[in-house]
């Protein structure tokens, strides 16, 4: 697991990276996180913000994945963020964790598209 924390809706919350953030996110927003990585990178590459029901639901997955773990009450809510956060916040929250997601699958900068089962087929020598 992989931890830090950020302001939201001006209070300092922690923000866990793991499989219970992955599973979390998939069950709020029927999707891999992968898959909003990826669109997160993109947005970046056209200077946009990234979906913002999907940001929240991230933020939501990741608090909840640390406040769980250590068996406290999550400190925010989707309607926190959605009436309380700024866009700097929720921005800031997103880029916390799109590194904390690069740093927990260890990705050398540049490879951030490849998933880990790509990543073995490529360094295979057999595919060569």
């Amino acid at each position: 697991m992989i931890k830090k924390e950020v302001t939201l809706c001006g209070k300092q919350v922690t923000l866990a990276y793991c499989f219970a953030t992955e599973i979390g996110y998939k069950i709020l927003a029927e999707e891999e996180c992968i898959d909003f990585i990826k669109e997160v990178f993109a947005s970046i590459e056209s200077n946009r913000m990234p979906d913002t029901k999907k940001s929240i639901m991230l933020i939501i997955a990741a608090a909840t994945a640390y406040a769980e773990f250590k068996g406290e009450d999550v400190p925010i809510d989707n309607k926190d963020i959605m009436y309380n956060a700024s866009s700097v916040e929720i921005g800031n929250a997103i880029g916390v964790l799109v590194s904390m997601y690069v740093e927990f699958y260890k990705m050398p900068a540049g490879e951030e598209d490849k998933k880990p089962d790509e990543q073995e087929a490529a360094e295979d020598p057999k595919n060569a």
